[in-house]
This record gives C-alpha cells, structure tokens and sequence, in this order.
C-alpha cells in the first residue's frame, strides 16, 4: 500500500474555498518517516536561518555561497500517523505545510518518473545523499539548486502572507528544475546559451502543467469551464509564479521569439514562446483525438485554428464546443487525458535527447520531432513543426541578456551554481569569516 497526503490543487490564497484533496503517492506506508522524510528527500523549517540558500554576501559585502545542510535548530517536524500516512494533518495544524511540500514533491516527481521511466538521479548526488526541502518563510522566493529546494512566501501589502509551501504550481515548477538539471544536466563555463535558461523556466512550467492534469478535480474543472475550448481562460493555462514580481505566467500566449531577439530581461518571459508552443501542442492533439473519436468534426477542428486570429469565430467556437461536449463529455475526459500523456512523454524523451551546452529551443523542436518519428511514424510532424514555426522557434534566436546589474555567467545564478564555483568567488577576510559565523549561529 501507498502513502497518503493532503494537497491544495489550488492554493487556499487564490481561492478561499479550496480544500486540500487526498491523494496517494508512490511511497510504501512506513517508507516515509518524520519530516517528512524518505532515503531521497527531507523537509525541515529551521529556527534562526536568516538567508537563503544559494549566493548571499557576507557581513562586509563579499560574496559567497551557501549551501546545505541545515545543522540548526528546526520546528517539530511532521509525523505520520499509526498506519504511515500524513494525510491526518489539516490546513490547520502545525506541521500541514512540511507534510503538503513534501507530498507536492513526491507526488509531481511520481508523475514524471513515470514519463522518464525511471528515477530522477539528483545532479547533486556527489556531496549529497538526498534534496534537503527548506521552509524559509520569511523570503519571498522559491528556488532549487544544488542540493536543496526551498520555498518562502509572497508579503501582500495588506500585511497577509501566502505561504509557497500550499502552492502546487510552485513547488511543481522547481521539481520541473530538478529533473531538468538531473537529465538534462547544467552547461559547460561558457556553453550556457540564453535559451538554456529559457528552456529550464519553460519545461518547468511544463511540469507543473502535466502534475496538475493529474488531480481528476482539475480535469474535471477545467472540462466543465470550457467545455473542451482550452483557449478560454482556464486552470491550465495559468502559472502562479508570484515571486520576485508578482507575475502570473499564461501558457496559452502569443509571445515568439521576434521579442527576444535584440535581447532580454527575464528568463520568465525568454520561456513563454516556448512554454506557449508546446501548449499548443497539446491543444492541437486534443483537437486530433476529439476528431478521432467522432467528438467534433473536422470544421470544427479548422474553425478552432481560425479562431486563435479571429475574434469573430470564437462565439461559433464555442457553441460548437458546448453541443459536443453535452453529447460525450466522458470521451471529451478521455481525449485529454490521452493528449496530456502523449505531451508528457514526448517531452520526457525530449529531455532525455537533448544536451546542455549552446542549448537553443530549435534543438527542442527538432528532438520533438524526432521523438514523434519514432513513437508514432511522424502522426503529429505537421502540428509540431506549425507551433514552433509560428513562434520564431528554431528560426529565430535570443540575444544578450540586457542587465543593468553585473553578472558573471552561472556562477552567480542560484539555480546552476555548483561546488566548482566556489573558486570563482573572493576570500574572505579573517574578520569577516568570523563574523559571518557569528551571524549564522543558532
């Protein structure tokens, strides 16, 4: 038997009348011990800990790195009850949210393991045994990197705190970088093309997108919303990505890579081309099996296509939709579940296909491509190559990232830092060793 958790599919803050949802994770009952914790991963809340993990800058201003583990105080960690499950604890009680972190990444990693078909090696695995998850509530960030996930929370101007420790989409995300860095890998000194960073924000939303579609509330709701038309604003198209700037990321965009040419910014918005391709891609392959089954006809299909340009054929659109799915609106559930799996797994073999040095998006659609050959003799070729086409990917490139701050390549990117870097950063003086022992003593 598995082990049981509760988990907000929707976080409490976005939606006052969410309630957690039990589900059922992979891991053996008595498998997972306080914490939680297992032999891959444990969550602490550390008493005391002033700063994140990653780069931080020492009493007089020298930066260094900072890196797990926590050897401080903690609070009570959570427990599992009689039979080895966690789904005892409430929103209420001490102790939810190291359960609901815990549970969010073992469930998201259950998903995609089953993609990857096999278990996420960690790239850290050489200085550390298992991925220490850390509440820090008092940063407004969430972050994996070396050894470590970490999660704090966004400060409203009302003076209220939404924990990411309750958000599914942001703890979904930074599993999306662990397995990126695990399969994928972190480039070479001066290998790391832009749209490496691009792909990593990008596939991670991915992660969190696919994880979601396996809640069948979610699958439920979003079929109900739209009626099949996932063009209409829905759970699926949306990231809550609320740190460092409040943003909320849309899969269903109109971003190409025309934008990014003479440079860019933010890896957030350098992704939402890539993000918004492969999200139609999945529409368009829920399309194919609707016409498949016989749910919607090919016009209806080809009015869809019109309609993402025009405004006047989406009301038709629509009600096509609505007809459709009141006739059969379990075959509309089982077309998206089957676009869901096919887009998960070509995107699993993507990953596997694909290397980290001077990595641009065309090598992204040329291995969905080739991972489309080989499952299904080429079935998706023509809407695979349109959606990329579209956006600029593959014909288009990314320039400088234009940045008013000096930065010097990864080694000062909390996400791809490595033991390597350490000899890239300044000494420390004696005094400012001590005092930044000082600072950091429970």
């Amino acid at each position: 038997m598995a082990t049981r958790f509760r988990l907000f599919v929707q976080p409490p803050f976005e939606d006052a009348r969410a309630c957690p949802e039990i589900v059922t994770v992979s891991s053996p009952l008595g498998s997972v011990g306080v914490g939680p914790s297992d032999d891959r991963m444990y969550v602490v809340e550390p008493v005391g800990k002033t700063m994140p993990y990653g780069v931080n800058r020492a009493p007089l201003g020298t930066p260094f790195i900072y890196l797990p583990p926590w050897t401080g105080n903690i609070l009570a960690p959570a427990v599992p009850d009689e039979r080895g499950n966690f789904d005892h604890y409430q929103p209420s009680m001490p102790g939810f949210e190291a359960a609901h972190l815990f549970g969010s990444v073992r469930f998201t990693l259950d998903v995609w393991e089953r993609y990857l078909g096999q278990s996420v090696a960690w790239h850290f695995r050489d200085h550390h045994e298992r991925l220490e998850i850390s509440i820090l509530p008092t940063w407004n960030n969430a972050q994996f990197g070396y050894g470590y996930l970490e999660v704090g929370s966004q400060f409203e101007t009302d003076g209220s705190i939404l924990p990411f420790s309750l958000d599914f989409d942001i703890i979904a995300h930074e599993v999306g970088h662990a397995i990126a860095f695990s399969v994928l890998g972190v480039p070479g000194l001066g290998k790391e093309f832009p749209e490496y960073v691009g792909f990593q924000e990008a596939f991670s939303d991915c992660v969190s997108l696919i994880a979601a579609m396996h809640f069948p509330s979610v699958i439920n709701n979003v079929l109900d919303e739209t009626r099949g038309n996932l063009y209409l604003a829905n759970r699926l198209a949306r990231f809550s990505e609320f740190s460092p700037h409040s943003q909320i990321r849309l899969a269903n965009n109109q971003r190409t890579m025309a934008e990014f040419v003479h440079g860019w910014k933010n890896e957030h918005d350098l992704s939402e081309p890539l993000t918004g391709a492969i999200f139609d891609i999945l529409v368009d392959i829920f399309h194919e099996s609707l016409v498949a089954r016989g749910l919607i006809s090919s016009e209806v299909e080809n009015l869809a296509d019109v309609a993402e340009a025009d405004p006047a054929a989406r009301a038709p659109l629509q009600d096509a939709f609505d007809r459709a799915f009141a006739r059969r609106t379990d075959g509309f559930r089982e077309a998206l579940l089957d676009a869901r799996d096919v887009v998960g797994m070509y995107l699993a073999e993507t990953l596997w296909a694909l290397g980290p040095d001077f990595l641009d998006y065309g090598d992204v659609a040329t291995a969905m491509l080739a991972v489309d050959e080989v499952e299904t003799g080429g079935e998706f070729a023509r809407l695979i190559d349109r959606n990329f086409r579209r956006r600029g990917i593959g014909e288009l490139h990314a320039g400088r990232r234009i940045n008013n701050r000096p930065r010097r390549g990864h080694s000062h990117s909390a996400r791809t830092l490595l033991p390597r870097d350490v000899s890239n950063f300044p000494k420390m003086s004696y005094r400012e060793r001590v005092l930044l022992a000082r600072s950091m003593s429970i």
